[in-house]
């Protein structure tokens, strides 16, 4: 999925700032799995488009705190009654899915929110807020999660195509 961030990471207080739409803020700021969260309104559905070991963005390997290495590159629409509501990337380091948490590196078709938030081991390290530009320059808003999984980081970018 082609998007395009128009602006820097932005914490929460920068956040406040930027954007007042509640319903878009609601999504943003949700603490539960996104799974749930699309389960509760519509039938859920999990495309994955890409799941493959390669190199990140740099500002991925910063977000991380790591040198550029290979990591696993996974990236998933998440479907309301057959809409794509969520365009997901997840950077797994290597050392995570093998030292952290080794169901990471078969997780398969599973959504990654399902794991995440059936596990205490994943603690929540930083998130932040950013805005794209969609291929057809609609804008939306994204977040991205930094985790911890036996102290091996973990990154969740998630962008709401149309919550």
């Amino acid at each position: 999925m082609q998007l395009t961030r128009n602006n820097k990471w932005l914490n929460a207080k920068e956040l406040k700032h930027c954007l007042r739409d509640q319903n878009i803020l609601d999504w943003l700021h949700e603490e539960n799995s996104i799974t749930k969260k699309i389960s509760s309104i519509a039938e859920f559905k999990l495309e994955i488009l890409h799941d493959d070991i390669g190199s990140a963005e740099e500002d991925e390997y910063a977000a991380l705190k790591m040198s550029p290495e290979e990591v696993r590159i996974r990236e998933v629409l998440l479907y309301g009654n057959l809409l794509p509501v969520v365009y997901a990337r997840s950077i797994i380091p290597n050392l995570t899915s093998s030292k952290g948490y080794p169901g990471l590196g078969s997780i398969g078709s599973k959504p990654l929110g399902d794991l995440l938030f059936q596990s205490k081991l994943f603690v929540k390290t930083k998130r932040e807020f950013a805005e794209f530009k969609m291929t057809n320059n609609n804008i939306v808003w994204g977040r991205r999660t930094q985790y911890l999984v036996r102290n091996y980081p973990l990154s969740v970018m998630e962008v709401f195509l149309s919550p």
